[in-house]
């Protein structure tokens, strides 16, 4: 539960903070040790100023809510389509504010004391997502989201480190969300969001000192608009203004790395004489001497923090450290790879902690590493409990099988198709036929199809991808079967027209041929076409004279009976 802010409590629980704050990033699953306060916001416009109105509550649902990684693991928000929890590996993100335009305001704070061995160093990272309606406003009347920090020593708020983002304003980073609003006079009112993002408080000027820091969001002034932003901080990471700054033994470079969120950034010697370099990363190769000294000049975006210098020592540390990557991975576009298998960094130094990010500035958290579904150039942290730490990019490569099949021409029976001829093949892939859609019921005469129909050709490659495609089979029935027979035949041995056959053509089969005299006495049968009567009956010649054949046979094709009939004469 939340609690009211009370000086008395503060200073009676203040030596606690002096390890790491409580519940700071809410991975307790609530809002212990925080404070949160409703109210509503109203604007002054002879002065051109709002003013902010709260109240301590209890976490009101709805406008204090809380999202765990387990419950809302894929549920977006409405208008960004982003995760409702931060993708930094945490299990619990709140939400402050709603799209409900009442003229509300809503604030969460937490209030700590800035120890000299803080746990969370001299700075503190807060990761957040906003979420805001852009009328046609003043800059003054706009739905916003602000970071502040109190002193509570000096009882004042302090100029640097804030930030405030304003709807209307050319902030970094901000897209038009697709689900877009107008007001009830068809005036457009667009939303425009914020995926989740860092930014970092600066807390070297206030170690000895106790500080609130301040979350709060509000509606537009006219009770049309709405604001909200998600938020989460950085629990348990030693989270310094400039990290990066320590290197373990056979390092080949440094990599020191700016706050994030700031507009521009300068590196210097210690002294501040010499550029460096102008990128939020300063790459040092070889690694400096053991307690070098940098500096740092980081400007703001406006209305985003506070121009500051910056200082950091390197330091050398007397441990073996190698992070090992894999150059590339290669999945299949339907599964995706996962980073955190072990074989992508093996070799690595054992007992690293890995952070996976989709930019080399190490900004933007892969929300799950365990399945990258895009192709592209990703980077991996490896961080030793020593504190040395390394970025190494891996490229993500998702490949599919390719085949590109040529439909085979069609073909006339008996001829058959070999559907392997259809496709020209990959090395490295391997391919099986099969006669169904899924797959399962393998085609054994794949080389010699002789029946119209869709066969499927299932192709998979090296990593295991597969794709199934169809090949379309046409197979022409065959030409109508021709039995014929000559009417006379003379077997008189002069060598022309001396024995009587039939003439087939086509997918016939020979059953038998019978043939009768006038009186239905059989004279001759055969079994085959090779069979040729010659007009004799057991060795005798038959007298001339009219005779009747009979042939029985099956039409091959289509499975069909064949029964013919006719009459020969023989003349002598």
């Amino acid at each position: 539960m939340c609690k009211s802010l009370l000086i008395l409590f503060l200073l009676m629980s203040i030596r606690s903070f002096a390890q790491l704050p409580p519940n700071i990033g809410f991975e307790d699953g609530s809002f212990n040790h925080w404070n949160c306060a409703i109210g509503s916001v109203t604007a002054d416009n002879q002065t051109a100023t709002s003013t902010i109105t709260l109240n301590p509550s209890a976490p009101v649902d709805g406008r204090h809510t809380l999202f765990s990684k387990q419950n809302a693991a894929e549920k977006l928000d409405y208008y960004g389509y982003f995760p409702v929890v931060c993708p930094n590996g945490s299990n619990y993100s709140i939400r402050l504010g709603n799209d409900e335009a009442h003229a509300q305001a809503e604030s969460v704070s937490y209030t700590f004391f800035v120890a000299s061995d803080s746990p969370l160093g001299y700075a503190i990272t807060f990761n957040y997502a906003v979420v805001l309606q852009n009328p046609v406003h003043k800059n003054y009347e706009q739905p916003r989201f602000t970071a502040r920090i109190y002193d509570v020593s000096a009882q004042k708020y302090a100029d640097c480190p804030a930030f405030d983002f304003v709807a209307g304003t050319a902030l970094p980073g901000f897209k038009l969300s697709p689900r877009n609003l107008t007001d009830s006079d068809g005036t457009s009112a667009p939303v425009f969001y914020k995926d989740w993002s860092s930014a970092t408080f600066d807390l070297t000027p206030y170690i000895g000192k106790i500080i609130r820091l301040e979350f709060t969001t509000n509606d537009c002034t006219f009770q049309k608009h709405f604001g909200y932003a998600y938020l989460d901080i950085d629990e348990g990471k030693s989270s310094k203004p400039i990290t990066g700054n320590a290197y373990c033994e056979g390092a080949q470079s440094v990599t020191l790395k700016g706050p994030i969120g700031f507009a521009a950034y300068q590196w210097y010697n210690k002294d501040l004489t010499q550029l460096l370099g102008t990128a939020r990363d300063l790459e040092i190769y070889p690694p400096p001497p053991d307690l070098s000294e940098f500096a740092l000049k980081i400007t703001p975006y406006p209305d985003l923090g506070c121009p500051d210098v910056l200082y950091t020592v390197v330091n050398k540390i007397n441990s073996p450290y190698k992070l090992n990557l894999v150059p590339s991975i290669t999945g299949c576009p339907e599964t995706g790879v996962d980073l955190t298998a072990p074989s992508v960094t093996e070799g690595s130094t054992p007992g690293l902690i890995y952070n996976y990010f989709t930019d080399a500035s190490e900004t933007v958290n892969i929300r799950d590493p365990k399945k990258i579904v895009l192709p592209g150039t990703y980077f991996i942290q490896g961080l030793s409990p020593d504190g040395c730490s390394n970025t190494k990019s891996i490229q993500v490569k998702l490949i599919s099988p390719v085949i590109n099949v040529n439909q085979p021409a069609p073909v006339t029976y008996p001829a058959t198709v070999d559907i392997t001829k259809a496709f020209e093949a990959q090395s490295g892939e391997s391919y099986g036929y099969f006669s169904d859609a899924s797959c399962t019921v393998p085609l054994i005469n794949y080389t010699a199809i002789n029946k119209t129909g869709t066969y499927f050709i299932k192709v998979t490659n090296e990593s295991g991808c597969e794709l199934i495609t169809s090949v379309d089979v046409k197979v022409l029935p065959p030409p109508p079967y021709v039995v014929t027979a000559p009417n006379v035949f003379t077997p008189n041995g002069d060598g022309v027209n001396d024995y009587f056959a039939l003439h087939i053509e086509g997918l016939v089969q020979f059953n038998n041929i019978n043939i009768f005299n006038r009186y239905g006495q059989l004279v001759y049968t055969a079994k085959s076409r090779a069979g040729l009567w010659d007009g004799n009956l057991n060795g005798h010649a038959l007298p001339a004279g009219a005779y009747y054949w009979i042939f029985d046979g099956m039409d091959t094709y289509y499975h069909a009976p064949i029964k013919k009939s006719g009459s020969i004469s023989i003349i002598r």
